[in-house]
């Protein structure tokens, strides 16, 4: 009699809705994380220290990021918005230990102080695109 019982208690047992199945919580996953990566943008930036020299700010930036310095006409110091020109790009060329190539750049900055010798840090934006395409970059 008992069986009978047992039997009947698990043919009425009510299933589980299909949220909890583990495919539906994957493919929501998924799906939220495409819909981020696919219409969201994010705004890059180079970051590097430049030591001001006589009114003009000295930098040594690679060659493969010196497209960012010219393409832009503002950079933030100390959270702060300044417009900038390029005064002049040396002509040496500078090599490190892991053979990456180096220029010295020298940026007119108005409106900035003049204090020879002070380390800024200088933030420019680089890129300003979706998630998505960052991803693939990486890749």
């Amino acid at each position: 009699m008992n069986d009978i019982l047992d039997i009947e208690i698990i043919l009425k047992k009510q299933k589980y809705h299909a949220i909890y199945n583990i495919g539906t919580i994957l493919l929501i996953i998924t799906s939220l994380f495409l819909y981020i990566s696919f219409t969201y943008k994010y705004k890059s930036y180079y970051i590097t220290k430049g030591t001001m020299i006589d009114g003009n700010i000295k930098l040594l930036v690679k060659l493969d990021d010196i497209k960012y310095l010219s393409n832009n006409n503002k950079l933030e110091v100390d959270n702060a918005l300044y417009n900038y020109q390029i005064e002049k790009i040396s002509e040496e060329l500078y090599i490190d230990e892991s053979f990456n190539n180096y220029k010295e750049i020298y940026l007119k900055i108005n409106g900035i102080n003049n204090l020879n010798n002070y380390v800024y840090e200088i933030k420019i934006e680089k890129e300003y695109k979706k998630i998505i395409d960052y991803i693939i970059d990486y890749l």
